[in-house]
Order: structure tokens, then C-alpha cells, then sequence
């Protein structure tokens, strides 16, 4: 019987799936005024994504979103959303204010990258290579740096891709629920194991 379920396990591991689209959620800590941190993410079919930031809302810095094809070139960049709300990611509702970035784009199959920067840190043209404003700058500490038009401000960041098929970036994303789901099945399994192992 053990053989048995562990075949049955094995086989549905080996089954093609389809894939579902998920949404990441990013929270972390950018150290300086002129890092860029990039996030890259996949799409296997085409359809609306939306990106958007919720640390402005919460007292973080004033955050700029760039979204860039795979060869660098810039779809879409925003740096204030100018609206606020919630959004949900996850099952979880994030509020965004106006200083968030916040869009929707309809993306066909490909490799996509986000970049993150804080505010007045904007991409020098619309390629990736050539590089930001602030890039030949002294690294000042987001924490000690008075940002411009909006003061202090924490270095923490809160942003999310929704709608994706893969993502990755400097902060690991959270795993999806499906791979929860599947854990606590085969716990369920081991314990159903050993307990008719006991009788």
C-alpha cells in the first residue's frame, strides 16, 4: 500500500499542468538613495498585469517603478500613481497612496523585469543600459537622506506583480498557496502512514 501511494505521488508530480498565474509580493529594505533593484518575472500568456507599490502609504520612501522588455527597452515607467486605494495580492489587501506607483499593462508571452528606485532616481532614457540619474552619486543612506520633496522617509519598500507566471528578485517571494496546500497533503500522508503502521 505504501509503494502504492508513493507511485500515485510520483505520477502526479510527472503529469503536465497548466499554468496559473500568481502574484508575488516584495518587502524589504533598500540600503541607498541610488540603488536599483530589479525584479524579473515571466508571462506565459498574454493578458492585464498590474504592478503597484504600497510603501509610500505606510511612511516609506517615495518609490519609482520601471517596467523593461528582456532586452532593456522601457515598456512603462511611473512615478507617482496619483490615486489611492487598495489592491488585493494574495488575498491580502495592500492600500497604496499617491506617492505609490500604481498601472496595468497588457503583456504577450515573454521575459519581463521591474526596477525599483526611489524618488528622483528616474532611468537617464528608455534603455535599460544607459543607466539612471543618480548612479555616479556618493551612496547616502536612504534612512539619513532627506529625500527630495518629501523629507525623511523609512528605506523600507512594499510592491507587488499580479497576474505573473514566474518572478524572482532580491527578496524571495512568499511561496504560493498551491505549494502550502500540497505540503500539508503530504503531512496528511505520513501521518495516515504511520498511524496504520502503529495498528
Amino acid at each position: 500500500m505504501k509503494r502504492l501511494i508513493f507511485a500515485l505521488v510520483a505520477v502526479c508530480f510527472m503529469l503536465p499542468t497548466n499554468a496559473q498565474a500568481l502574484d508575488y509580493d516584495y518587502f524589504g529594505n533598500m540600503q541607498y538613495h541610488n540603488d536599483v533593484l530589479r525584479f524579473d518575472f515571466s508571462v506565459l500568456g498574454s493578458g492585464e498585469r498590474v504592478f503597484f507599490s504600497s510603501s509610500w502609504d505606510d511612511g516609506g520612501f517615495d518609490p519609482m517603478l520601471g517596467l523593461w522588455n528582456s532586452d532593456g527597452s522601457l515598456i512603462e515607467f511611473q512615478d507617482d500613481g496619483g490615486a489611492t486605494g487598495t489592491q488585493l495580492s494574495n488575498g491580502v489587501g495592500y492600500d497604496y497612496g499617491g506617492y505609490d506607483s500604481f498601472y496595468a499593462v497588457n503583456l504577450d508571452v515573454g521575459s519581463y523585469f521591474l526596477t525599483l528606485t526611489a524618488y528622483d532616481n528616474f532611468n537617464i532614457s528608455d534603455s535599460y543600459l544607459d543607466g539612471f540619474q543618480r548612479d555616479g552619486d556618493t551612496p547616502l543612506l536612504i534612512a539619513d537622506w532627506d529625500q527630495p520633496a518629501n523629507g525623511s522617509v523609512t528605506n523600507e519598500y512594499a510592491f507587488h506583480i499580479l497576474n505573473v507566471d514566474r518572478a524572482s528578485g532580491p527578496i524571495p517571494a512568499p511561496e504560493p498557496s498551491t505549494m502550502l496546500l500540497l505540503g500539508v497533503g503530504l503531512l496528511g500522508l505520513i501521518g495516515f502512514g504511520r498511524k496504520k503502521m502503529k495498528a
